[in-house]
């Protein structure tokens, strides 16, 4: 019985040990493999709360911008070169409709127009800030702004699994009549 008995308690601590790893394996993989559904709704508050504020930055005449693509980068973010094929995209949606871009990185100007070419990202006005400056908790970020330095869409880490529905609130925006 003794022998019996140590077997089943040794096979009992073999099978919880198992289970254990198992259940912390999950965690792992859920905490760092996918994005928590906490986190997306965070952001998706934190974009509410940024749209119909103004946006300052200096030597941007928003009037004569008319629609503004503001995107939100790091030299040493892997998410946004990640991101850039995509971004390359709305950039291209938003050339087609005289949509003008800036780049906000907290690198000297210099070394953000050197990135943003490393990316393939035609954009011109490249400009030195840090996102936390304009109420932006990371990069990358992509904000539409109208002629009014009125800010009317907001996407953080706007990437994957956001793709289409960034892509299709901004081409509705591209296309929204702009006031005077």
């Amino acid at each position: 019985m003794p022998r019996n008995l140590r077997a089943n308690v040794e096979l009992g601590v073999q099978i919880v040990v198992a289970i254990a790893v198992v259940v912390i394996a999950g965690v792992v993989v859920k905490r760092y493999l996918f994005p928590q559904q906490e986190n997306r709704e965070n952001l998706q508050q934190r974009e509410l709360q940024i749209i119909g504020t103004r946006m300052n930055i200096p030597n941007v005449d928003w009037e004569q911008n008319k629609k503004t693509l503001v995107f939100f980068l790091k030299k040493d973010c892997a998410y946004c070169k990640y991101t850039a094929p995509f971004y390359r995209q709305l950039i291209e949606d938003a050339s087609k409709r005289n949509v003008k871009m800036l780049a906000i990185l907290p690198n000297s100007v210099e070394e953000g127009r050197e990135y943003v070419e490393s990316l393939d990202l035609p954009i011109e006005n490249v400009q030195t800030g840090l996102p936390s400056s304009y109420k932006i908790p990371g990069v990358p970020s992509v904000l539409f702004v109208d002629n009014q330095g009125i800010i009317k869409g907001v996407w953080i880490g706007a990437g994957p699994g956001r793709e289409k529905e960034v892509r299709e609130d901004l081409n509705s925006l591209f296309d929204a009549k702009v006031s005077y």
